[in-house]
């Protein structure tokens, strides 16, 4: 009995501290030195909203942002919940996040890429008006899927989009092999930029950011011509085990390297905490995270 007893008086409390950490927002900074970036500059990287709000209106947020003084914005999926096995948006919210891109698209250039959330809410019939909701509140963002676009001479940015058959559960499964027609829209959307703007520094010469939602596909989109690959998804593993993620969104436990900034030869691949939640509201010893990078130029 008195073993029951501490067992829920220690399950309680970790609740109670998990509930507290959720608020915590923590501004990373983290810094990127490359010869092909041309001159200094900022962004912030948001993933995994969830319809999380740090203040009234998101205000705390807005206010970390400010203070960043970005000169763009990304964006890599997840502001939204979407419901999984329903036909209609119903149950679906996407406020929060829509009033948040509302007030960040009229201050800075944003470059959005949809992750699993977005994919399940624009596979869905209207029922509340959730889905026209959203794509009202992207109006005014440019959306990267697919494509790539150049925030800042020399540097590219493109996002590398995957269907929800990427997105199920791995409990005692593998993941899914990345299908040639992925890999091409993703080899695709580094050379849409250059089709574009043929006047741009040539690809070999740009710095290139993709995003990609999963984590789990990184090496797929590492041996494409990618110097920074920026994820999240994974919400940092829910509890922050040294070198591990506890659980992931698709059931995948103990994955090594589940947040933070990575180099591989002269490549980088970052994964994000995220700002929220969904399914597994538990943050143990794993802060919500506003993620700032500095890119700098190599000193010769």
């Amino acid at each position: 009995m008195l073993i029951l007893l501490t067992f829920s008086v220690i399950g309680i409390a970790l609740l109670i501290y998990s509930l507290w950490e959720r608020n915590q927002l923590k501004v990373e900074n983290y810094r990127i030195v490359s010869a092909k970036i041309k001159k200094k500059c900022r962004f912030i990287f948001l993933t995994d909203l969830h319809e999380k709000e740090f203040g009234r209106e998101n205000r705390i947020l807005l206010d970390r942002i400010r203070e960043a003084e970005p000169d763009f914005i990304l964006i890599g999926g997840d502001f939204p919940i979407s419901h999984s096995s329903e036909e209609t948006d119903e149950r679906d919210e996407v406020q929060v996040g829509a009033k948040l891109l509302s007030v960040l698209k009229r201050e800075y250039p944003i470059y959005y890429s949809m992750g699993n959330h977005e994919a399940k809410l624009f596979s869905k019939k209207e029922g509340k008006g959730q889905k026209t909701a959203f794509i009202e509140a992207i109006k005014g963002v440019e959306v990267v899927d697919g494509k790539a676009v150049f925030p800042e001479e020399g540097i590219r940015v493109a996002g590398f989009p995957l269907d929800l058959s990427y997105y199920q559960p791995l409990l005692f499964k593998k993941k899914k092999t990345l299908e040639e027609k992925t890999r091409v829209i993703w080899e695709n959307a580094l050379s849409f930029a250059a089709q574009e703007d043929s006047s741009r520094t040539k690809d070999k010469d740009c710095f290139t950011i993709a995003m990609l939602h999963s984590p789990f596909y990184r090496e797929e989109a590492l041996s494409l011509h990618v110097d920074l690959l920026l994820s999240g998804h994974f919400h940092g593993g829910a509890v922050g085990i040294p070198f591990f993620a506890f659980m992931t969104p698709q059931f995948r436990f103990f994955v090594p390297k589940p947040c933070g900034l990575f180099q591989k030869g002269e490549q980088h691949y970052f994964i994000s905490r995220g700002l929220g939640t969904h399914t597994i509201n538990i943050r143990i010893n794993n802060f919500p995270e506003l993620s700032c990078f500095d890119l700098c130029p190599k000193e010769v």
